[in-house]
């Protein structure tokens, strides 16, 4: 699956590992996308509280908070925002608790870049995206970030 065209999408990014940070903003970058990396849970909600994200990835393990309640915090003021959870401690139990958090997928580190660049796509080209698109194209907001 190819990067979906015509749109730059803007991806939060949030992981406290500066060198994981920085590969997967490199790689979606290359990709196209316009990337937000941000170190810390709570600076992650002022950036979706200024920008329209499409999509935010957040690492499970960060030095102010955990993946859940960044998830419980992006939903709660962007209740359509995809998120995607990472960790390198992954348990069935902690994937399950993911999706039922509402986590669009979990995916464990390392993981490999191929199925990481076929996941992004596949969220960004997902129906509920291209009616975002359509909606945004007719100049209807369909979020307030504010």
């Amino acid at each position: 699956m190819e990067m979906v065209p015509n749109k730059a999408y803007k991806i939060l990014l949030v992981d406290d590992d500066p060198d994981c940070l920085d590969a997967v903003d490199q790689l979606l970058r290359r990709e196209g996308y316009e990337t937000f990396p941000i170190g810390e849970g709570r600076a992650a909600m002022e950036i979706v509280a200024e920008t329209n994200i499409d999509l935010a990835i957040v690492d499970f393990d960060l030095p102010d908070t955990d993946g859940f309640h960044v998830l419980y915090e992006l939903k709660r003021t962007c209740r359509n925002l995809p998120v995607i959870i990472m960790s390198a401690r992954s348990s069935k139990e902690m994937r399950l608790a993911a999706l039922e958090a509402g986590a669009y997928c979990f995916i464990p580190k390392p993981f490999k870049i191929p199925s990481f660049r076929q996941i992004v796509a596949r969220v960004l080209s997902s129906p509920r995206m291209r009616t975002v698109t359509i909606r945004r194209t007719r100049g209807i907001m369909w979020i307030i970030h504010r």
